[in-house]
């Protein structure tokens, strides 16, 4: 089997700040790590919603620039390498009149994802170009965790793709899901579990204290973003390390001695092979 992994996520910063140190482990025990990030692209004439959120990133008219520079340090902290697929993500898409999308923040987190059927084939599209699904040992998307529209297309444009490459077989044992983080953490979402992970067989990753300093270190690169989801650096470091001790003490409860905590990831297959994962059941 490929020793090669595909995280895909929404925006620069989504799959290192989800799975920053599953990366790492797998990277530790000689897998090669991809990371495709889908909205990479930089819009023009920029909503009042864009232009407020480019203030809190506290940069200029470069943002994309700077911020697909961060990415490429994150990942190279990691030892992973980058594929920026250069869409536009919400805050820059217009409608036909060129009007803004979105025009509000709560819009990003309220809209259903049918809404943008042009996008969605903009990322199956994009997708079907240049990524090959079935060169990769594992290919990992966003539950979607939080609503955000993003990462809500993201996964649903990934499921079509699969499904269209798999000739309508059905759900592929190699796609995976991970949990939103940060949006995990701030539980707004309370029926996520119900909703997104339905039918999907819970896995567990054993991961050490090693990889998650790896993954605080390589979150800090994304300089622009921490002020938009957190109120401070230590801030961000608190809830990751509160986060990882909410899975260590699950590892504890089920008498695992040989990590120090787990790393969940979600399988349409319940016997699939995860990566570094338990057995099936």
């Amino acid at each position: 089997m490929s020793q090669h992994v595909l995280f895909i996520s929404a925006h620069l910063d989504d799959a290192i700040l989800s799975c920053g140190d599953y990366i790492d482990a797998l990277i530790h025990n000689h897998y090669r790590v991809t990371i495709a990030t889908v909205f990479t692209g930089m819009g023009t004439d920029l909503s009042m919603l864009a232009r407020i959120l480019h203030k809190k990133f506290g940069l200029g008219l470069d943002t994309m620039d700077v911020r697909r520079q961060e990415d490429i340090r994150a990942a190279m902290a990691l030892g992973a390498s980058v594929l920026h697929l250069n869409l536009l993500e919400c805050i820059y898409r217009k409608n036909k009149d060129g009007s803004p999308v979105y025009s509000k923040l709560h819009e990003l987190f309220d809209t259903e994802w049918g809404s943008e059927h042009q996008v969605m084939e903009e990322i199956v599209s994009v997708l079907s170009s240049q990524i090959q699904f079935e060169n990769y040992a594992g290919v990992y998307v966003p539950l979607g965790i939080g609503r955000h529209i993003d990462h809500c297309l993201v996964r649903k444009s990934a499921e079509r793709y699969w499904c269209q490459a798999g000739n309508g077989t059905g759900w592929p044992a190699q796609l995976m899901y991970y949990e939103d983080l940060p949006y995990l953490c701030f539980n707004n979402d309370l029926t996520w579990k119900a909703e997104l992970a339905a039918g999907l067989s819970e896995r567990p990753v054993k991961l050490r204290r090693s990889n998650l300093k790896a993954k605080l270190n390589a979150s800090l690169k994304y300089s622009s973003q921490i002020s938009l989801l957190w109120t401070t650096r230590f801030s961000m470091l608190r809830q990751m390390a509160q986060h990882a001790r909410g899975a260590a003490r699950q590892a504890k409860r089920q008498g695992s001695e040989s990590c120090d905590y787990f790393f969940r990831v979600y399988a349409a297959d319940a016997q699939a092979s995860i990566p570094l994962g338990e057995s099936g059941p």
